[in-house]
This record gives C-alpha cells, sequence and structure tokens, in this order.
C-alpha cells in the first residue's frame, strides 16, 4: 500500500510536471478552454451565476464547491465591497471567500465613471501652478534669444524670417501673427519717427488726426438729449473702435522707434539694427506685456526703483511717476484703487507723533508713511534722503514679497470656482459649451497646458478630447504637441464625448487587492500601532501614486510601489531585479512563450496580469470591461489545475491531499480562527499535533486557545517549519492509516458544509 509520504512526494517532487500532466487531461482542458472563452463575455453577477460550467469552475478553483448549492450566499460574497471591512465577504472567517470575491469585479469597488478623479483635479490643479511657475523661466530664456538674435540683424527682412524673434517683437506691440499685413508691419519698422515723410508719419498720423476729429464729433452727439439708446450704443461703439485704432497706431510708432532700418529695408554701416537703449525698451515691455507679472518683471520693478528714487526731489514727483507710486503702494499693501489725495496726504503725515491722524488710519497707510522723508508741505526733509538706506531695503523687499499677493489672491478664487464646476460637467458637449461654468473651467484647463484659447477651435478640442491620448496613430497623437496629449489624458470623456471611467494602470480593484494583501503582510510580521501605521501609509502612497502612474518605468523608478506591488504578491523585493520585473510586466499573457510565462512560479503571471501596459510598457489604449482581468484569469486557472491536482492525490492518500492543501493555504492563513472555519485544515493540525477529533466539538475560542499551545501563525510564514508541519502530519497519518478514517467526509461529494455553519462561524467572527 502507498503511503501518503510516498504519495505527497510524487506530485511535489515537480510541482510543475505535475500541473502539465493535469492541465492535460481532456476534461480538465475542455473545461478551462470554456471557462477562458466564456468568461470575457459575462457581464453581471447573475450571468456568472446562471451559467453552471463556469460557475462549477469558479467554485472548484477556490475551494468552495461544496457551496456551490448556496447561489444566494455566493452572491452576496462577490457583491462585497473588499474595501468594506464590514463587508460580507471580510465577516467571514475562510480566506477562500475573500479569495473569490478578489478574482471577480462585479461593480462594488470599480471606479465610477467621472469627468475627473480627485487625482487628475489635483494634478491638473498642481499643473496650472507649475504653469505659472515656468513662465517666468521662459520669458527669461525667450528675452534671451532675442537679445542676442537681434545682434544677427542685417536687413529687416532677417526679423520676419525668424519667426521667434518676429512673435517677440509682435507679442511686446500687440500684433497678431496670424493676421498682420506684412507690407504695413515692414513699413512701420522701416519708418524714421524724425522723418516727416516716413510712413508712419505720412500715412499713419494722418488717420490718427482723422480719428480723433471723429471721436470729437461722436462725443458732441453723445450730447443731444434726442438720441436713442440704440443710437447711443452704436456711437459708443465707433469710439471704442476709433480709440483702438489709435492705440495701435501709438504701437507702431513706438515699434518704428525700437529699430534702425532705413526705409529700403537696409542698415547704414555701422549701425546695428539695435541699439542697447532699444533692445532694453523692447524687451522690457514684453516682460511687462504679460498676462501676470512674473519675478522677471518685479526685478526690472525693483532695479528701476532702485535706480530712480534717489532722484525724486518732491512727493509730486513720486506721484507723478506712476511706476514709482504703484511699486511703493504695492511693497506696503496700499490699494492701487486708493486715491492720489490720499496717498500724498499720508506721505505728507508727521508719524513720529503718536497723536498724528494717520494712526487712525490702516496699517499699511502708516508703514508707507515710515517709509519716506517728507514734509507737510510735500518736499523732502532737510538734511535725510528721500529714503535712508533702511527704508529703501525694506520697501524693495516687501516689493518681491507682495508683488505677486493679488494675483495669487485670483490663483486661489480660480481653483476653487474650477473644483465647484468641473464636477458639474455632463458630457463633452457640456463643457465645450458657452455656458458661464463651463467657460471657467475650460480656461482654467487651457491655461495649466499654456494653451490659448485662441489656439484651439472648439471643433479641434472636440477632436482631442474623443481621441486617445495614448495612442500615437489618434488625432491627437498626431499632433506632436505634447501640451494637447496631457490636456486630453486630464479628463475622461469618450470616443462619444460621454463621460467614461478613468484608465488606470490598475484597476480600482487591483488597486484595492494589492494594498489589502501588501497590509495583511507587513502588518502578520509587524503587529504593533507603530506597524499598522507604516503600512497603512505605503499602502495609501501605493493608492495615490498608481491614480496617476502611466508607464511601467515609472512603476520601477519609485522603490516603494515596487516594494508594496512585491510584497503583496509574496516576493521578496531584492529577489526581483528591475529588469525582471520590467520584463514580467509587458509580457502578453496571452502568448506562451511570453517572458511572464516562462517563470516557474505564477505569482509573476499574476503580476502581469494585474497590470495593463503595453509591449511598450504604456498604458493599453483598449481597457477591457470583463468582469476577470488576466491576474483573476491567471489565478483561476491554476487554482483550479492545483485542486485538480489534490483531488487525484486524494485517491490515492487523504493524507497527501491534505498535506498539498495546507502548503497552498499555510502562506494565506492570518488567524487561528481561520483554520477552525476550515474543517481541512483544523483536520490537518489535529493530526499533526496529536490534538483529539473530539475538541471539534468544543468551544471555538477553547478551540483557538489548545490549537495556540503548539504553534504561532508566523511559524506558516517560514518555509523550514511549514516542510516540519508537513513531514511531522504525513508520518503521523500514515501510523493511524490501518483505521478507517473519518475525515474522509471532508472531500466526499456527498457531505458539504451547511449555510448554517457558515454563517455561525460569521457570527463568532462579527461578535469578536
Amino acid at each position: 500500500m502507498i503511503t501518503s509520504y510516498q504519495s505527497y512526494t510524487f506530485y511535489t517532487r515537480d510541482m510543475n510536471e505535475t500541473l502539465r500532466r493535469a492541465a492535460a487531461d481532456p476534461i480538465v482542458t475542455r473545461e478551462a478552454q470554456y471557462y477562458r472563452d466564456t468568461i470575457g463575455s459575462i457581464t453581471s453577477v447573475d450571468e456568472f451565476l446562471a451559467d453552471d460550467r463556469v460557475y462549477a469552475y469558479a467554485m472548484k478553483a477556490y475551494g468552495l464547491e461544496e457551496m456551490a448549492y448556496a447561489k444566494a450566499f455566493i452572491r452576496k460574497v462577490l457583491e462585497s465591497d473588499l474595501t468594506d471591512t464590514g463587508s460580507f465577504a471580510n465577516l467571514l472567517t475562510d480566506v477562500k471567500y475573500k479569495n473569490l470575491a478578489a478574482a471577480y469585479d462585479f461593480g462594488s469597488t470599480v471606479t465610477s465613471e467621472i469627468v475627473q478623479t480627485t487625482s487628475q483635479i489635483d494634478d491638473l490643479v498642481d499643473t496650472y501652478e507649475r504653469s505659472i511657475q515656468n513662465n517666468d523661466a521662459i520669458l527669461r530664456q525667450e528675452t534671451a534669444y532675442f537679445t542676442a538674435v537681434s545682434k544677427t540683424f542685417t536687413e529687416v527682412d532677417d526679423l520676419f524670417r525668424n519667426t521667434a524673434a518676429r512673435d517677440f517683437v509682435f507679442g511686446t506691440f500687440n500684433i497678431d501673427p496670424k493676421t498682420f499685413d506684412y507690407e504695413t508691419i515692414r513699413n512701420v519698422i522701416t519708418s524714421d519717427i524724425a522723418d516727416p515723410d516716413s510712413y508712419v508719419n505720412a500715412v499713419l498720423a494722418p488717420k490718427v488726426a482723422e480719428w480723433n476729429g471723429l471721436i470729437a464729433d461722436l462725443t458732441a452727439d453723445l450730447a443731444d438729449p434726442t438720441k436713442t439708446p440704440a443710437q447711443i450704443e452704436k456711437i459708443d461703439y465707433l469710439i471704442t473702435q476709433y480709440n483702438k485704432s489709435i492705440d495701435t497706431i501709438a504701437n507702431y510708432y513706438e515699434l518704428a522707434a525700437s529699430f534702425n532700418f532705413n526705409a529700403d529695408g537696409s542698415l547704414d554701416a555701422g549701425v546695428e539694427a539695435m541699439n542697447d537703449a532699444q533692445r532694453k525698451l523692447v524687451t522690457d515691455r514684453y516682460v511687462f506685456s504679460q498676462p501676470r507679472l512674473t519675478t522677471t518683471g518685479a526685478l526690472l520693478n525693483k532695479q528701476y526703483y532702485e535706480e530712480t528714487i534717489s532722484g525724486i526731489t518732491s512727493l509730486d514727483e513720486l506721484l507723478n511717476d506712476g511706476r514709482l507710486s504703484q511699486f511703493m503702494m504695492t511693497a506696503y499693501g496700499v490699494p492701487l484703487t486708493t486715491s492720489r489725495a490720499d496717498v500724498k496726504w499720508a506721505l505728507q503725515q508727521d508719524t513720529s507723533d503718536p497723536n498724528s491722524e494717520i494712526y487712525t488710519k490702516s496699517n499699511a497707510i502708516v508703514a508707507m508713511a515710515k517709509a519716506f522723508n517728507f514734509e507737510s508741505d510735500g518736499s523732502i526733509t532737510p538734511g535725510k534722503d528721500i529714503q535712508d538706506a533702511t527704508q529703501l531695503y525694506t520697501t524693495t523687499a516687501n516689493y518681491i514679497s507682495t508683488y505677486d499677493d493679488a494675483d495669487e489672491e485670483k490663483d486661489a478664487a480660480a481653483i476653487a470656482k474650477y473644483k465647484l464646476y468641473v464636477g458639474l460637467t455632463s458630457d463633452l458637449n457640456d463643457f465645450l459649451s458657452l455656458q458661464p461654468a463651463a467657460v471657467t473651467i475650460r480656461e482654467f484647463a487651457l491655461k495649466a497646458f499654456n494653451i490659448s484659447p485662441d489656439e484651439v477651435s472648439t471643433f479641434k478640442l472636440k477632436q482631442i478630447f474623443t481621441s486617445d491620448p495614448y495612442d500615437p496613430n489618434s488625432y491627437v497623437g498626431k499632433l506632436k504637441d505634447e501640451r494637447f496629449v496631457e490636456l486630453a489624458k486630464s479628463f475622461n470623456f469618450t470616443a462619444d464625448g460621454s463621460i467614461g471611467a478613468p484608465r488606470y494602470a490598475q484597476s480600482e480593484n487591483e488597486i484595492t487587492r494589492i494594498t489589502k494583501a501588501y497590509y495583511t503582510a507587513y502588518t502578520r510580521l509587524d503587529p504593533s500601532d507603530s506597524g499598522k501605521a507604516a503600512a497603512e501609509t505605503e499602502a495609501s502612497y501605493y493608492r495615490t501614486q498608481l491614480q496617476s502612474l502611466e508607464t511601467v518605468d515609472q512603476l520601477l523608478a519609485d522603490p516603494r510601489l515596487t516594494n508594496v506591488l512585491l510584497v503583496a504578491e509574496g516576493l521578496k523585493p531584492k529577489d526581483v531585479s528591475s529588469e525582471t520585473l520590467r520584463a514580467v510586466l509587458i509580457s502578453d499573457l496571452d502568448d506562451p512563450e511570453s517572458f511572464a510565462n516562462q517563470q516557474p512560479d505564477i505569482s509573476y503571471q499574476k503580476l502581469a496580469g494585474s497590470f495593463n501596459f503595453d509591449a511598450d510598457g504604456v498604458i493599453q489604449s483598449n481597457a477591457t470591461n470583463s468582469i476577470q482581468n488576466d491576474r483573476g484569469l491567471v489565478e483561476t486557472q491554476r487554482l483550479y489545475l492545483t485542486q485538480e491536482v489534490e483531488v487525484q492525490a486524494g485517491e490515492d492518500s487523504l493524507g497527501a491531499r491534505l498535506a498539498l492543501y495546507f502548503e497552498r493555504m499555510a502562506p494565506t492563513i492570518t488567524s487561528t480562527y481561520e483554520i477552525l472555519a476550515d474543517e481541512a485544515l483544523a483536520q490537518f493540525f489535529r493530526t499533526t499535533f496529536s490534538i483529539s477529533d473530539e475538541t471539534a466539538a468544543s468551544d471555538i475560542d477553547v478551540q483557538k486557545e489548545m490549537f495556540e499551545r503548539y504553534f504561532e501563525i508566523d511559524d506558516l510564514l517560514d518555509p523550514e517549519k511549514i516542510e516540519s508541519m508537513v513531514q511531522r502530519f504525513l508520518a503521523l497519518h500514515d501510523v493511524e492509516s490501518g483505521v478507517q478514517d473519518p475525515v474522509l467526509s471532508i472531500f466526499n461529494n456527498s457531505t458539504s458544509i451547511s449555510f448554517e455553519t457558515v454563517a455561525t462561524l460569521t457570527q463568532l467572527r462579527s461578535a469578536r
């Protein structure tokens, strides 16, 4: 008669070969193929339970054949939200139920369809804030480039041929590079403003005179009481347009003064296209033409203030210089809307007198008054400078610290509005509409990626948002502009413009499974409060980062992420190189020759199936809607084969079957209650430690205490201790092999664990 040990050794000598033999069985092959072919088309728990072959396959795989009759019970397991510690599956002591629930996604924890997740919103807001910070660096680069290249111009068309330099100049003087008239702008740049016959003086100046005359006539018409509201509106419109035209001509005059080209576009010998003073005027004006003041602009203002303030001889002269007075008021937080008269009054007060009326005003007004040395008549205090060294330093330091406070307040308000409105978006048409809320969030998003609303039509935006940003051959991919790609990634619009679910490198269910497995593995070794806190921190970090992860290389570059991932899958991080992990994660599990499929440890196949990376390591373009991903499919089919092997082993020796079952389950056991809830495991331990079968009728807490006299749960993580337990069990089981073993009923198809028994164990666990 073959012994349990011999049977066990036969199956475990080469487990991969054993599994291959089991997989080659025609019945096993047929059922595996049916399951693989069918599971992808099942979309609901009802369909899953209704397909007897798929359902039976899954129940056998997860060791729950005896519960197959209790479909209502299994439905509650499958619909459990594993992120909820109070959900049905989580309350069951037997870990097999949680494993079953984790293998499928019936919508309990799948990410909802949402225009933007919290992570996407936060990322977009971060991008918005970074774009503001980056604008100053871009501004410095553009200014440095223009400064250098302008020194190389030898004729006027050199400027037009250099698009970057041309657009720099056009941006400075408010000229649209898309609609400008070449002849007009060329004539302006080659004009000498001191020559009455030049283009600006001979052609443009008369137009200004004409427009000013028309404005005067129209202004007089406004005083006519007989004008109707419609006529007044038309007059106001015309005045506005004439004023805009005059402003344009004023810009043209300044443009003409900025260059030294002759009327034919040439330069006189020894004359540069721009001298240093002209170049500084243009570059400074470009800096100040930006939508908001950057650090570069603030430093230019500081330089101007420091160079100019000492030459001011009176209060009126200070106030007459708008740049100086604005600098001063900004430095001390005085609202720019404060009247000139109030500012002048404050600076004339005697701040050395504690009873002065100045102290009835705001702290900002008082601080500004103390920063200057004016007399009551507006003259500078005799024997003093307008500002001493300390006053000057305080003023400039305050300015650099506060110059962008108003913009930052506007940013905070814009961010708050964006977060408030974006969740109200119903679909892409709503997002692209002219509703005020839609305009607010759309322009905020465009600004975050430095996209001007003038760059993109509604049609173009629709094409961008409905194409796949991860596909280089899609519409947005072919634009070859990373700004638009990142914009499309920031939202979850589908190809038809509806709102879809965000695309993650891992699904929400997989992220939940990994983080829970990591927490369990970590806290088993360190159950202290600090250990639990550390595990929770890493699990939370993993969840947060996975929501924005796009490539396998980003994953591999973060050792915290790979550590969580590998520990969760039962692998030792030090034993898995980045190269190996990368090869695994980009493997195609449908290809039997792929790297992951060539590894003997199924953990590698589970890793590959857990992610949604393509062969290049990028999130795949086509996400699956199956209730089971590749990881779940691989695990289910391996478990089915394992169960089949254990059944075959049981035909030779019940002891071998119990040993194989224990060896498979041991690493997943986290409490003695799980052992007691599984009669096969309980029998293994009773035999191993010679505990009487009669104790099975004892109080469950008494049984727990008795079991824990002989081993600790952490022993089940030690391969040597597991091997020792298996050897002891097989020896003792063979000693008793001459006696009819009552444990046979455990695996007898005619016997099943009743619903009431499982429910009782659930109640006991809940009570504890």
